[in-house]
């Protein structure tokens, strides 16, 4: 049997067990060898792939059967706020249990020394009790000793534990906190055939807590295609990647070696704070974009009641200062920041194509956006046809704050002239990572077998090609 007929088997097979559960619909974002397979073989890897998911129902229960008979409906919450807005925790208590606040409750936690007085401290997980709350978010706090009877409320944050609903047809994607001398790592798996994994570990030190390593992995059933590792204390991330398609995953599913792998230079890490609300899922926990003033930058020509706030539109970046996002209006593509302090929203650039992957780096804002330009289309007698506007590449650009001084560091133009005649061109996107200045860039091609890698200064100088898939 070809491994492509062991894929959809495997995929019939883990729905069939995912129906069975319970499980949601599939929510989450974004393989074996080629040739013959005897039946036992197929079994084990269709078995193995699924032992997962049935580990961690099997978890899930046990972690939620003491606590089963308590979960109230959101009717008889007579719709609290209490069950959507997330409360201040307790600064002092006896035990952990006095840091829950009513209506809440530990799903999990550990036991660690962080503060090294020789008296056990606790790092836990809390959510709501309302069984109808599958987007209320999670409380991730600590608590130190402060002498032998009593402890003190170190941190609490909302944004760096998934949700119920965050984890696709695999359901809660929530896995067990591990701990280990000062440091406590967080787990999240999820996914359906396609699924991913998410392990970050934090460290207390300098009386604050801090990013120490991270883990992210992507990949179809047992066949990993993208991994990335963070460890800021060496300074130096490692990306591994190699094809999606279905023919060279078939080919290539024992295989350990990658098309591109590469390492980043990694700025200084973030406090655990910073790192939640760098979490690309931490404004979707936001209720209120309350607006006090909005401005507009030079050449932005918009009334006030056309600006979109962030929640109705795409959000590329977020820290502890200021969101950055994108709306459409009037066929243009508006760059806008919202400043959580003053609350003002600014307006500051419009491109005439599509805008993604915003980021603020060292006080200046870097974008990437389409090329757009408008083709004659080739008759079928040779002749030109109608004139089309369409993407034919892309580009990185920068700018101030004020969107002054805006440039072009990079830009890549798709190479097939025909292919841009005949208006065949595959969809094209610039995913990047900034770090310590320097700038690795991947040209994403749909239906194109070669995606280019490349590495650049944060000044668009030292150009190179790193690799392709």
């Amino acid at each position: 049997m070809k491994k492509r007929k062991l894929i959809a088997l495997a995929i019939i097979i883990e729905g069939c067990i995912a129906s069975l559960a319970g499980c949601r619909n599939d929510s989450a974002s974004n393989l074996t060898d080629a040739g013959t397979v005897n039946n036992q073989t197929e079994i084990e890897t269709i078995v193995e792939a699924n032992n997962e998911i049935e580990l961690k129902t099997e978890t899930e229960n046990e972690i939620k059967s003491e606590t089963e008979t308590e979960l109230i409906t959101l009717d008889d919450a007579e719709e609290d706020e209490d069950y959507i807005n997330v409360p201040k925790l307790p600064e002092q208590g006896i035990k952990l249990e006095d840091f829950v606040p009513q209506k809440w409750w530990i799903i999990d936690s550990v036991e660690l020394d962080y503060n090294e007085d020789g008296i056990t401290d606790y790092v836990g997980v809390l959510e709501t009790k309302s069984v109808d709350m599958q987007a209320s978010p999670r409380i991730l706090f600590a608590i130190a000793s402060d002498k032998a009877d009593s402890y003190s409320l170190d941190f609490q944050d909302a944004n760096l534990i998934r949700r119920r609903d965050e984890g696709g047809v695999y359901g809660d994607p929530y896995m067990p906190l591990t701990a280990e001398g000062t440091s406590f790592t967080t787990h999240a798996y999820g996914g359906s055939a396609w699924r991913w994994s998410e392990d970050y570990t934090y460290t207390f030190r300098n009386n604050d807590w801090w990013c120490k390593s991270s883990v992210d992995t992507y990949g179809y059933m047992g066949h990993m295609v993208s991994y990335s590792e963070d460890d800021w204390e060496s300074g130096i991330g490692i990306r591994k990647k190699r094809s999606d398609d279905f023919d060279d995953m078939e080919e290539n599913w024992d295989s350990e070696e990658y098309d591109v792998e590469y390492e980043i230079p990694l700025d200084e890490p973030l406090t655990l704070e910073q790192a939640g609300m760098r979490w690309w899922l931490a404004t979707d926990h936001v209720t209120d974009w309350e607006v006090k003033t909005i401005s507009f930058g030079e050449g932005v020509e918009l009334s006030e009641d056309m600006v979109k706030l962030p929640g109705d539109s795409r959000i590329d970046y977020c820290d502890v200062d200021c969101v950055l996002y994108t709306f459409s209006n009037d066929a243009f593509e508006y760059i806008a920041m919202y400043n959580w302090k003053n609350k003002e929203l600014s307006v500051l650039a419009k491109e005439d194509a599509d805008v993604d992957y915003l980021e603020l780096y060292k006080g200046k804002i870097y974008y990437s956006v389409e090329i757009k330009e408008s083709i004659a289309q080739t008759a079928s007698d040779g002749s030109n046809g109608n004139t089309k506007r369409a993407a034919v590449g892309v580009r990185l650009n920068r700018m101030e704050l004020d969107a002054t001084g805006k440039e072009t560091i990079f830009e890549y133009r798709y190479p097939n002239e025909q292919a841009i005649k005949d208006n065949n061109i595959p969809y094209m996107a610039l995913i990047y990572e900034i770090g310590r200045d320097e700038i690795v860039m991947e040209v994403y091609m749909g239906g194109d077998p070669s995606n280019l890698f490349y590495r650049i200064n944060t000044d668009g100088s030292g150009l190179e090609e790193i690799g392709r898939i």
